[in-house]
């Protein structure tokens, strides 16, 4: 069996990947402590007007399923945030038309 070559430096564990994750993307981490019927069925993000943002997480939920879902919702964000600006450009730029009709046709003209 081949050893994959390392850096030297011990890969991070689930908890701290995490917390990287969540101090790069200004995510606080909030572990729910409410009654079992109450958890959440998975991490609930709150996304402040500034960018920040609040994450609350049922208790037993592991650190990399939480990451994962911190994941998927900065990069959600991070697409509606490019939407938003590649709309105000279009009606800058001249563009008279609905939301609804300017997603239309830009996700048309993507194909």
């Amino acid at each position: 069996m081949q050893q994959l070559p390392t850096t030297g430096a011990p890969s991070p564990t689930g908890a701290e990947a995490l917390a990287a994750f969540a101090a790069q993307h200004a995510i606080t981490v909030h572990v729910t402590r409410v009654a079992d019927d109450e958890q959440p069925a998975g991490a609930l993000v709150i996304w402040r007007h500034d960018g920040t943002a609040l994450a609350l997480v049922p208790e037993q939920q592991s650190p990399s399923d939480t990451l994962a879902q911190l994941r998927a919702e900065v990069a959600e964000r991070q697409e509606e945030q490019r939407l938003s600006a590649a709309f105000q450009a279009s009606v800058a730029a001249g563009h008279v038309e609905d939301v609804d009709t300017w997603f239309a046709r830009i996700t048309k003209a993507g194909r």
